[in-house]
């Protein structure tokens, strides 16, 4: 998405990890070896104590598996505040 000024939220991230707070390190690096600085973090869900269905709009169960096919980070996507 083009730069339009805006600052932008970050949607769902699977991260793979042995604890939520290595998950949130290893996406605040990985992100920031692309330039993009994660200020805040709202919410950690747990694979196991989310409640994912079939039809998710993110695709969890998708993104899950290709994470661990991979073991790298399956990043979610990037809404700006303007295209809102």
């Amino acid at each position: 998405m083009p730069q339009d000024g805006s600052t932008y939220y970050y949607g769902r991230s699977v991260v793979l990890a042995d604890t939520m707070e290595l998950a949130i390190e290893q996406l605040t690096q990985a992100l920031k070896k692309d330039h993009i600085l994660l200020e805040e973090v709202q919410q950690v869900v747990t694979y196991e104590d989310g409640q994912w269905t079939e039809d998710d709009d993110f695709e969890v169960h998708e993104s899950l598996r290709d994470s661990m096919l991979s073991n790298e980070i399956e990043f979610g996507c990037f809404i700006s505040e303007k295209s809102r």
